[in-house]
């Protein structure tokens, strides 16, 4: 049995009308140890900044140990250009404020959907500055399995560190690489996790992001790995969207509820807590 398992939720779960300070108490309410941030300013206009909802999580009890840097831009790690020098000075700036706030994690993309060019010496280039910026805050860049498995070779075949890790997403296994096994290959390295439910590739669309249970994922297979690779901490990443069986029937502490449920019941299920 592990001890001390944390469980944690995305803070970006749905009810997105509901004032961010509400929403972190209500996770906390719910029962969750910790909550994972959006480390960038894209979703400013529903969450307010970063830096309010760490402090705001800090004061309720929540920890923070994984932050996950804007995916929005992650083709930009392969080519050779304003772009690029861009994206990894944006990704040093996270890092740095990461370190301050002592979060350990920045979960990392290394593919943008179906636009990433072809691994190449480009993303070499960068990702050695990136690391020697998580390096410098001690931060750990947990590269998260996505569409295609050869990015994340490509660039362990070149790198290895201490400050490399890996954050397993069972709902990008299931969806876009059923027939792959990453917790695998990886697991070795594994820090942080993105658990949540789909239906596979024939979903619609294919990362859903449901509550534990909604689709057709092995959970006691998965967390039977998870149990043996010595997870440390379980971070929920379900939302309460459109393509929940939820959606709009549920009040947001009700989500909550079942999510922290669906998480419990699985740990002890698997003789993890």
């Amino acid at each position: 049995m592990i001890s001390g398992v944390k469980k944690g939720q995305n803070f970006r779960f749905g009810f997105y009308e509901v004032p961010p300070e509400n929403r972190l108490a209500a996770i906390k309410n719910a029962g969750f140890d910790e909550t994972m941030f959006w480390w960038g300013d894209e979703y400013e206009d529903t969450d307010g900044s970063r830096f309010n909802l760490y402090d705001t999580a800090i004061k309720l009890g929540l920890q923070i140990n994984t932050c996950h840097f804007p995916s929005t831009h992650a083709d930009y790690l392969w080519y050779d250009d304003e772009r690029a020098e861009t994206y990894v000075h944006q990704f040093a700036d996270a890092c740095q404020e990461c370190g301050q706030r002592e979060v350990k994690n920045l979960v990392l993309h290394l593919t943008r959907r179906l636009i990433t060019p072809e691994p190449n010496i480009n993303g070499i280039r960068n990702f050695e500055k990136m690391l020697n910026a998580a390096v410098k805050n001690n931060v750990v860049i947990a590269i998260e399995n996505t569409r295609f498995l050869r990015y994340n070779d490509f660039i362990l075949e070149k790198f290895s560190s201490e400050h490399i890790g890996f954050c397993y997403d069972t709902g990008h296994n299931n969806a876009y690489t059923p027939d792959e096994q990453p917790l695998e290959k990886y697991g070795n390295m594994l820090v942080t996790t993105h658990i949540h439910d789909n239906v596979g590739p024939n979903g619609t669309p294919q990362d859903q992001h449901h509550l534990m249970g909604e689709g057709n994922i092995d959970f006691d297979k998965v967390f039977a790995r998870l149990k043996h690779f010595n997870v440390e901490r379980i971070n929920l990443e379900s939302y309460c969207n459109e393509t929940s069986k939820y959606y709009g029937k549920v009040t947001m502490e009700e989500f909550l509820e079942m999510s922290y449920g669906k998480l419990d019941a699985q740990l002890k299920k698997s003789g993890m807590i």
